[in-house]
């Protein structure tokens, strides 16, 4: 189990590499937002940003998690290269239709936001932006699928560093405003399909296979409800502001998002990255149900530990970054998204039994369930709370998406969680920040002191509640005791790697 674990670790931390990349870019980039636009203006950003992935994430039909099924599974080893040519005619198709058919119905989408002629330029560019992200999400899983994380990270990387210079100077030096944000995102993305292509190329195969379409279709199909569900989750919020409380607490909520994405971006999403590829391979193998319930236990207190410090800070991150004062009041909703997130990071190894035995569609199916509980809050809580209510409605969403899943999955494949913990960690991480609001009228530095020490006193707390058990204290001590040195670092990595060229049983370890 050990050596599955630092695998999903190293990979993840490589992965982490271009998603850290992603939210610099933001940090970089938010006081330019924050200074140049409005807090409207910033807010009509955000739902550009939310259109273009929800329609990236839905056109690509569920074939990026086709690829890494058919790619990972012993049964099609022989078809892999043509199974990536019929996918990837199949997306280019789908992504041409949806390219003629938002052309020609432009105007009157452009309609629905109030102001045709304003969203109209936002949304032809959106159109473009749309097409070469699904196109590089299909890639990119065929990538992850071969664990070829330095891959995707140098592509992200080039795609960012255009991204970014792009921006400044087309919102800086020629005022071009949201257009200058979009049409540098529409660079980064072309860019990152060229970085990519050559390699996917090499992995084709020029035969379709037509009796391939039908099974990736059935598979995949839910997944674009699923998709949808989690991005309307993620998204819909902002919708429900803007038409029930308008572009100013559109446009705070925003940030909010914004700024507790980062245990998203650094944490949960290059975890996401690594986690479908190793539980496909680990499936049904000597202690795979162990290494899953120990998985969720180790990732819980990761995504709580980071969700914590971030929380904490929230206030202190929102001041610092943003250069107008109107955009302060942000801050407020950023502990409760961060929660949601935690959530939602914690539920996507919940899923593990549907995905695991193909029963994917019950995701879609409770995905949509919480998405439209969420709308139906959003439409409740909204009008009477504001920022607040959408925060609330989203954290009640997830927690309800969690309990669903994990529910359905037991019921294909059943892995004894160990929710007891899980809950001990919520109660300690909600109590000790909410200690921690009485710091926040006190003096600055003092109060990031006294924040600091809450954060590094967290799983010293956990280990005397009893969260981890002896043998895992061993091995936490164990690894802290091996790496402490750095000048012992070169012989490690030596040892890890002839370690990793062992057959498995010699390596395993209950851990």
């Amino acid at each position: 189990m050990l050596k599955n674990i630092k695998h999903l670790i190293k990979h993840s931390l490589i992965y982490s590499i271009s998603n850290i990349t992603l939210k610099s870019s933001g940090v970089i980039l938010l006081p330019i937002y924050t200074h140049y636009f409005t807090v409207e203006e910033y807010g009509r950003l955000g739902l550009i940003l939310i259109i273009i992935v929800l329609f990236s994430q839905s056109l690509i039909l569920g074939q990026g998690i086709s690829i890494i099924r058919y790619n990972n599974s012993s049964e099609f080893s022989s078809k892999k290269k043509s199974i990536l040519f019929t996918l990837t005619v199949l997306v280019l198709i789908t992504v041409i239709v949806f390219i003629l058919i938002s052309e020609s119905f432009l105007t009157q989408i452009s309609g629905w936001f109030g102001e045709v002629n304003l969203y109209k330029d936002f949304l032809n560019i959106a159109i473009y932006i749309i097409a070469f992200t699904t196109i590089n999400n299909l890639f990119l899983s065929k990538v992850r699928a071969d664990d070829n994380s330095v891959l995707y990270t140098l592509s992200t990387v080039v795609k960012v560093i255009l991204m970014v210079l792009l921006s400044i100077y087309l919102i800086v030096e020629r005022r071009f405003g949201i257009d200058g944000v979009l049409y540098s995102q529409l660079a980064g993305e072309a860019l990152q399909t060229l970085v990519v292509l050559p390699k996917i190329i090499q992995q084709m195969k020029l035969k379709f296979e037509y009796s391939i379409i039908a099974k990736s279709l059935r598979f995949g199909i839910p997944l674009i409800f699923s998709a949808m569900a989690i991005n309307l989750l993620n998204g819909s919020d902002r919708f429900m502001l803007k038409f029930l409380s308008g572009e100013t607490e559109l446009g705070l909520y925003e940030l909010g998002y914004k700024v507790a994405g980062v245990v998203n971006m650094f944490v949960i999403m290059p975890f996401g990255l690594t986690l479908m590829p190793l539980a496909y391979k680990l499936y049904k193998k000597d202690g795979d149900k162990e290494y899953y319930k120990k998985l969720k236990t180790y990732v819980a207190f990761v995504l709580a530990w980071s969700g914590l410090a971030l929380s904490l800070y929230g206030k202190e991150l929102v001041e610092l970054f943003a250069q107008q004062e109107a955009y302060y009041p942000a801050s407020v909703v950023v502990p409760l998204i961060v929660l949601a997130y935690v959530i939602y990071g914690i539920s996507m190894i919940s899923t593990l039994g549907m995905y695991l035995t193909g029963n994917n569609y019950y995701v879609a199916y409770i995905t949509l369930f919480c998405a439209g509980l969420n709308i139906g809050l959003n439409f409740w809580l909204i009008p009477l709370y504001g920022i607040i209510g959408a925060a609330i409605n989203t954290v009640i969403a997830f927690a309800a998406l969690d309990i669903f899943v994990n529910i359905a999955s037991n019921k294909y494949y059943k892995i004894d969680y160990e929710h007891f913990k899980l809950i001990k960690l919520f109660i300690l991480g909600i109590l000790i920040f909410w200690g921690s609001v009485y710091l926040n009228n006190i003096q600055l530095f003092l109060r990031i002191f006294l924040k600091l020490i809450l954060i590094v006193l967290f799983p010293f707390i956990l280990i005397l509640s009893g969260y981890f058990d002896r043998v895992e204290l061993n091995s936490i001590s164990g690894a802290i005791k091996k790496w402490r040195n750095p000048m012992k670092w070169k012989f490690n990595l030596e040892s890890e790697k002839l370690d990793k060229e062992k057959p498995d049983n010699l390596n395993n370890n209950n851990l």
